[in-house]
């Protein structure tokens, strides 16, 4: 469609680079200035005294080409005091390069850190360079213009009040007075024209910005992107033609399905991109609470694209959390419920996609009845109901086959409870078991260029089973993956994988789903462990067993009405620590020896209002999680150091 050339992430110049600016540039002249000439008696004269002119510190509103701006409220508080909850032992003063300690008389660090992004209104090409800033608070001018000068930067008056300081090739920076908490500012950019453009907004507008009370800010603004690339936007449709040609087959029916499949992709990013205003990313640390809250808000003008529509609709399906929910056992290292999509939102996509990929098999020349049974799978898996609750935990009988254990603890196991009968997922995973098995499966693979060996490809089983509680005609779906699939995996991304010898090496890791029905949800259970998934299943329906609702810290969850809502821990990373390294006993033995054992709820929240609409996905962090964070962090660290001295030949 269109490219921004590093619109915010590489064109905003690094909060290292920033405060680097001054010190930096000074190392680079040294010598100290020549003796002044002698001054010669002062001459009388009656000519006025021309008083030095006022800075101009009048308000400037935000530019009509502003896409992008941060702020960061009070940094040297906020570093501190997440360091504090971390148990990290250091101030801000500890952690400058020593180089740089001698800002502390000279920048602000409890003054907002903004940076902010615009399109170039006098920029040329195309896509010209946007303008980009970081906007630094200081103590005082005339303490900075001396600090400057004490290391032989060049300082020059470009106004009254205003100071370019340096003649670095790569960054450009002047200081200047300012409104807000800070009585002045420097303010750096790649080139001396992005601070030029941006810097009367970086001194008198954006300082002057309410911040409320968060305390960092993030905000992207399309408004003017949308503006100002119109025509780009506008002639997706002609680009997308051109490369749809590159991939169609020559064939009527799947041509024209993948057409069909083509352009509305096309037409749902350009009206999603046209409905879609803001996206804001804020946070606040709340130290009575001793919580840090985090957002994600995402703010539409318009409800044009299928997405914007649907989210609107999930307006009205917003409740509390669910019984269901509550009712999910207590010893879950996540958990989370979904008012999911309006019933029969997603038909329409899985009949396309079903016509796609049926007339896709007919063009290799695949069997009618396993065409069929695959289109009705894809049509399946978009009928089946959304609304749902989901579990997942850590499984307590560990084999001793090292890779079999590492298959249970990276998977553990999961519970998925869906409203209605399980018609659907049955359609669903009975079609791609059909297909799986399916000898043609590897005939049409090999004419995509995918050879497989045999010896590699996993086995699907399923079989019928009796779950306690359920209603009769629950089945088991089984995976069996060759250990070789994980040893060449764990090769190929750098990580040692358990391959200790023993008198019975496994043979297969498996993996269960499970599919069971109580006569209002239809429940699906994954783990490697199909015994244990089944304990688990039954435990639902017994009313001794200790459930979320007697859980503690999960009552930010109760009473308002939303569309999602859930928690996690950090002990439901514990399988991904085995994947990255941590084997055997070891993932376990670092969470249970982190001050809170990783069992601390971070809870999160999504919300639907039907002012545009506005959607909102809240985050709240424990001080407890930032500590056992703290205490993992020197692990993750030496795991890190491990990978890349083993990468190093």
């Amino acid at each position: 469609m269109f490219k921004l050339r590093s619109l915010l992430g590489s064109r905003v110049v690094s909060l290292g680079a920033l405060v680097g600016a001054l010190p930096l540039a000074a190392a680079g002249c040294g010598g100290a200035p020549p003796p002044a000439a002698a001054v010669p008696p002062p001459v009388v004269s009656a000519a006025p005294v021309v008083k030095e002119e006022a800075p101009d510190l009048t308000p400037v509103a935000a530019p009509a080409e502003l896409v992008a701006l941060a702020r960061f409220k009070t940094p040297r508080t906020a570093v501190e005091t997440v360091a504090a909850w971390a148990g990290l032992p250091y101030k801000l003063h500890d952690v400058l390069p020593a180089e740089l300690k001698d800002l502390e008389s000279v920048v602000a660090w409890d003054a907002p850190l903004e940076a902010a992004v615009a399109l170039d209104p006098l920029g040329e090409g195309k896509v010209p360079q946007p303008l980009a800033v970081v906007s630094l608070g200081l103590t005082s001018l005339d303490g900075a213009l001396s600090f400057a000068r004490g290391r032989g930067q060049r300082v020059r008056q470009l106004r009254a009040g205003v100071y370019r300081i340096g003649d670095a090739d790569d960054w450009s920076c002047t200081a200047g007075v300012a409104v807000g908490s800070a009585p002045a500012r420097l303010v750096c950019g790649e080139r001396a024209h992005d601070v030029d453009g941006l810097f009367n907004y970086a001194t008198r507008g954006l300082p002057n910005e309410a911040l409320a009370s968060l305390d960092f800010q993030i905000e992207l603004r399309l408004a003017p992107v949308k503006t100002k690339y119109a025509a780009e936007i506008g002639s997706a449709r002609l680009l997308g033609g051109f490369l749809l040609r590159e991939v169609q087959l020559d064939n009527p029916r799947f041509d024209r399905a993948l057409s069909d499949v083509a352009y509305g992709l096309i037409d749902e990013t350009t009206a999603f991109v046209q409905d879609l205003d803001k996206l804001r990313i804020e946070g606040n640390l709340d130290t009575a609470k001793n919580v840090a809250n985090l957002a994600l808000d995402m703010k539409f003008t318009g409800q044009k694209s299928w997405l914007t529509q649907a989210t609107a609709e999930t307006i009205s399906l917003a409740e509390p959390a669910p019984e269901a929910f509550w009712q999910l056992p207590a010893d879950s290292t996540a958990a989370s419920y979904s008012v999911g999509w309006k019933p029969g939102r997603l038909k329409p996509l899985g009949h396309t996609l079903s016509d796609l990929l049926d007339a896709f098999l007919e063009t290799e020349k695949v069997p009618a009845g396993l065409r069929d049974q695959a289109s009705k799978a894809i049509e399946a898996a978009f009928a089946a109901n959304t609304k749902h609750v989901h579990a997942k935990g850590e499984l307590t009988d560990i084999p001793a086959e090292p890779m079999l254990a590492a298959d249970y603890r990276v998977f553990g196991w999961q519970m998925i409870g869906i409203e209605g009968d399980p018609k659907p997922l049955f359609a669903v995973l009975d079609g791609v078991s059909g297909v799986f098995n399916s000898r043609d499966l590897a005939r049409v693979l090999k004419t995509q260029g995918v050879i497989l060996d045999p010896k590699l490809m996993p086995k699907l089983s399923s079989h019928g089973i009796t779950v306690k509680g359920y209603k009769p005609g629950a089945k088991a779906y089984r995976v069996d993956m060759p250990p070789e699939v994980f040893t060449k995996l764990a090769k190929q991304y750098g990580v040692e994988a358990p391959m200790v010898k023993t008198k019975t090496p496994v043979k297969s890791l498996p993996l269960s789903m499970l599919v069971a029905y109580d006569g209002d949800r239809s429940w699906v259970g994954i783990s490697p462990d199909e015994k244990a998934l089944i304990k688990r299943l039954e435990a639902l329906k017994d009313a001794k067993q200790p459930v979320l609702r007697t859980r503690e810290g999960l009552e930010g969850l109760k009473g308002a009405p939303r569309v999602a809502g859930g928690y996690l821990t950090i002990a439901s990373f514990a399988g991904q620590l085995s994947a990255a390294g941590v084997h055997g006993a070891d993932a376990d033995q670092v969470i249970s020896a982190l001050p809170h054992h990783g069992q601390t709820p971070v809870l999160y929240t999504a919300e639907v209002s039907a002012t545009g609409p506005e959607v909102r996905t809240s985050f709240s962090l424990p001080r407890a999680s930032v500590e056992d964070l703290g205490a993992l962090a020197p692990v993750l660290m030496l795991m890190g150091g491990k990978h890349r001295s083993r990468a190093t030949p």
